[in-house]
């Protein structure tokens, strides 16, 4: 009986071959490689497979040992296996996989590229090539290898295969190599929009803002383009700032809802209502009275909102069958119904998504927080704060309905409050560049605790650099020090990418304290065409000097 269930064990354990090619010699060892491995011990796995592959006349024994070894990491029980299993099967196609595996772990870089050679003449070789590349220990030999395919072209002739090895660049964190491979690979695929796209998405991190237009302008202009083509040119239109051209280029991608609802997106960032009208009537035009699909009909009221239409559009979300658009059309409704100063009902629908059993619990926890963003557009922040409360009371770990309440309460001049909420989000996310930020950027305009909060701004900056809120943070903390020469860079980078009446003014508060009067008021008075109403302004505004404060 003993017997029996070991045998059973092992046909559930390896290949069944395995099972009538030296059982009784390669049995225990193989148990033993098996056991190990479930335990994770590596080690103990690798020498047991070895053992097993020496007395098995089973490839498969074989293929495993050199598995085991490859994760072990033992270069010589790896030699020993692969041996063996070139001597069992000579053909196997995922020899030259192992082969590379070896060559990497022991930093042969001539014999690692003969094994790439190898593995790019198989049809989905690169596969394999890829994926020992991006688990290499030695980054820098793998970079190398990959740099070597695109300095002597022996780079595969498939797309896929470029875009494989250019995620592979970024796994082994060598930006230059991807650059490199970005640049790269139009040469190769002159007509392949996802290549000029991926030029260009290159080119925009490069800063080279002429290469990424001209990239994506002979995307554009190539003859064929597939709907996923389109979408994902479009989309690098509307990143480049040009939403116009985004819409247009979806024009002729066909009706499908996924591509009415990206060109209604952009026609509305494009400002073109005449564009969106069209679309809109088109689409109603299109829709038959009894349609019932819950994509349709949401993306009907979404447009028919951006036109301000707010009758037809509740009318099509009320239409809304089921799924989760439906529960997404009563939070719309619940806005809508605000908005047309019906608050009483609005209020109605939140409670009862509130008090629901809905399978999407996410449904439920934004109905807290459209109640509070309602609340805080009619400048009630004690209701504001108390529907983010009663949120919390039961999504208590719910990082955006604590980070919103820390917002409110510090509108509401709740400081320690809103420090509380803050340390809370960081202490569970110690890392998080944006709860940084915002903890420290409190301490340093509403607290005397600027020191510290300089280091967490500073800390955020380091792991956010190119934030526009972070660089804002850092001058205004670096002004409540009195650095104001050190200030103003980042200010002005901060207002360069943000125009917004906070940083605004910040950024005047700081040409005023450097006697740059001219220019304080010029920003100030940006600053009130921005928002006029803003706190941070209004705060601003109180420690200015008369001849900058007049408008």
């Amino acid at each position: 009986m003993q017997r029996l269930l070991v045998y059973l064990l092992l046909a559930l354990l390896v290949p069944l071959p395995a099972v009538s090619a030296g059982l009784d010699e390669a049995l225990e060892p193989l148990l033993e490689g098996e056991f190990a491995l479930q335990q994770g011990d590596a080690t103990v796995a690798a020498k047991a497979y070895a053992r097993a592959a020496e007395h098995s006349t089973d490839a498969n024994v074989a293929e495993r040992a050199v598995r085991a070894a490859l994760a072990a990491k033992d270069a010589a029980l790896t030699r020993r296996g692969l041996a063996r299993w070139a001597q069992l099967a000579p053909n196997a196609p995922e020899l030259p996989a192992a082969r590379l595996r070896l060559a990497l772990l022991e930093g042969r870089q001539a014999d690692a590229a003969t094994a790439l050679d190898q593995l790019f003449a198989q049809p989905d070789g690169w596969r394999r090539a890829a994926a020992a590349l991006a688990s290499a220990a030695d980054t820098a030999l793998a970079s190398r290898l990959i740099g070597s395919l695109l300095d002597t072209d022996r780079m595969p002739a498939n797309f896929d295969a470029w875009l494989a090895m250019g995620g592979v660049a970024l796994r082994l964190n060598d930006r230059s190599l991807y650059s490199r491979l970005a640049q790269a690979v139009v040469g190769k695929f002159p007509a392949q929009v996802q290549a000029l796209i991926w030029q260009a998405e290159d080119a925009v991190t490069r800063k080279d803002m002429a290469l990424a237009k001209r990239s994506l302008d002979a995307a554009a202009a190539v003859p064929e383009m597939s709907v996923a083509d389109r979408l994902a040119l479009a989309a690098q239109f509307n990143a480049m700032n040009d939403p116009a051209k985004a819409a247009s280029l979806l024009e002729a991608a066909g009706e499908e809802d996924r591509v009415a609802a990206a060109r209604a997106a952009y026609l509305s960032a494009a400002k073109d209502m005449a564009g969106l009208e069209r679309l809109y009537t088109a689409l109603v035009d299109r829709t038959p009275k009894d349609e019932s699909s819950p994509v349709r009909l949401m993306l009907l009221g979404q447009i028919a909102e951006m036109l301000e239409k707010l009758p037809e559009a509740l009318a099509f979300y009320r239409r809304i069958p089921g799924g989760i658009q439906r529960e997404q059309g009563r939070l719309r409704i619940a806005v809508l119904l605000a908005r047309s100063g019906d608050e009483a009902a609005s209020l109605d629908v939140l409670r009862e998504i509130q008090a629901s059993d809905s399978e999407w619990a996410d449904i439920v926890r934004d109905a807290y927080l459209v109640e509070a963003e309602l609340a805080r557009e009619r400048k009630d922040t004690v209701a504001e704060i108390s529907a983010l409360g009663r949120g919390l009371s039961i999504f208590e770990d719910d990082a955006t309905l604590r980070y919103n309440r820390a917002l409110a309460y510090e509108r509401n001049d709740q400081v320690d409050a809103a420090v509380a909420d803050l340390r809370v989000l960081l202490a569970a996310e110690p890392e998080e560049p944006d709860w940084l930020n915002a903890l420290g950027y409190t301490l340093v305009d509403r607290t005397e605790q600027r020191e510290e909060g300089l280091a967490l701004i500073e800390k955020a900056l380091a792991l956010k650099p190119d934030s526009a809120a972070i660089q804002d943070s850092m001058g205004w903390a670096l002004h409540r020090l009195g650095r104001d020469a050190e200030a103003l860079p980042y200010l002005k980078r901060a207002f360069e990418q943000q125009r917004d009446a906070e940083v605004a003014a910040h950024l005047a508060r700081v040409l005023a304290a450097l006697n740059q009067l001219d220019e304080a008021r010029s920003i100030l008075r940006l600053a009130r065409e921005l928002d006029p109403d803003s706190p941070a302004l209004r705060r601003v505004l109180e420690e200015l000097p008369a001849q900058v404060r007049e408008p």
